[in-house]
């Protein structure tokens, strides 16, 4: 059967984390799937049978597998339940640290991807010495509530999370080096994702996107729309208004420095563009923000 494929809001939801109940989840078995973001798994309780990559796995408590972008995978149960795990999933693309002297997170997680003998699997041994399902745990917590700068937070644990990986990856011998060809459409894509985020106070037009990143306007708006399911110039809208309802939160500023912050034209289009997304202006959406913090 084709494995099917699994949307995910990466715009909206770059970080995902939750503890997952194979026995009250109403979703179990997780059948062949697939998806354009990483996932990484760890076993709290019980013992997970999963097929990946082409690959089979008995996962027991304590043990780590990787989903890498793009590869089927499946999730059953070997043996009874309970059956529980924590899951992580993002966009490695969000990862990247500039001015490292190493290659993007990124490019290095699909360089392993590309390197059959680098295995995702990590048993519990191996990870001894790292306080894993702490570190799950503290994503669970911060990605769950959403707390004044828990995107700074999410960034530094998942980071850490993946360093302590590609840490025992170089253990096994992983090494850079000569690169395997043919790099896929889909880590271009996420990079151009990457560049909106970085630039989107910036003009940004489709087309001069899609000359840096070398593709026709057609081919590049046609993969832009699989991979992300919206068109570009949707995504960019998006990513603006998703800064401007961060600076609504988190700063009194007013709607005039938002606008320029966050690359709209003036504070009249930052008004239309935010009530077409969210259906409210961004003076009714900071105040049904600053209730529910009272209350909560």
């Amino acid at each position: 059967m084709k494995p099917v494929f699994e949307y995910s809001d990466l715009l909206n939801a770059p970080y995902e984390a939750f503890l997952f109940d194979a026995e009250t989840s109403g979703v179990f078995p997780v059948g062949s799937h697939w998806h354009y973001f990483m996932e990484i798994l760890y076993m709290v309780e019980g013992h997970a049978y999963v097929e990946a990559g082409g690959c089979c796995y008995v996962l027991d408590p304590g043990d780590l597998m990787v989903f890498y972008a793009q590869v089927p995978h499946s999730i059953g149960v070997s043996g009874t339940f309970p059956l529980r795990y924590k899951v992580l999933k993002f966009d490695p693309a969000r990862l990247n640290i500039p001015g490292s002297s190493l290659p993007s997170i990124s490019h290095i997680v699909w360089l392993l991807r590309n390197t059959p003998e680098m295995s995702p699997c990590f048993r519990s041994a191996e990870l001894a010495e790292i306080p894993m399902d702490a570190l799950f745990e503290r994503c669970i917590q911060v990605v769950s509530h959403k707390q004044f700068g828990y995107d700074i937070q999410a960034h530094a644990l998942y980071c850490l999370i993946l360093s302590e990986l590609l840490a025992l990856w170089q253990k096994r011998g992983f090494r850079l080096g000569a690169e395997p060809a043919g790099r896929p459409r889909g880590d271009l894509l996420a990079s151009v994702g990457e560049y909106i985020n970085c630039h989107y106070a910036e003009p940004l037009r489709v087309e001069q996107l899609a000359a840096r990143f070398g593709m026709s306007y057609s081919g590049f708006a046609a993969r832009f729309r699989e991979y992300y399911g919206m068109s570009c110039n949707a995504f960019v809208q998006r990513v603006r208004v998703n800064k401007a309802e961060e600076l609504l939160c988190q700063t009194d500023y007013d709607l005039t420095t938002i606008s320029q912050e966050t690359g709209f034209c003036d504070c009249s289009h930052l008004i239309r563009v935010f009530r077409q997304v969210n259906g409210v202006t961004p003076l009714q959406f900071r105040k049904a923000q600053r209730c529910a913090r009272e209350r909560g």
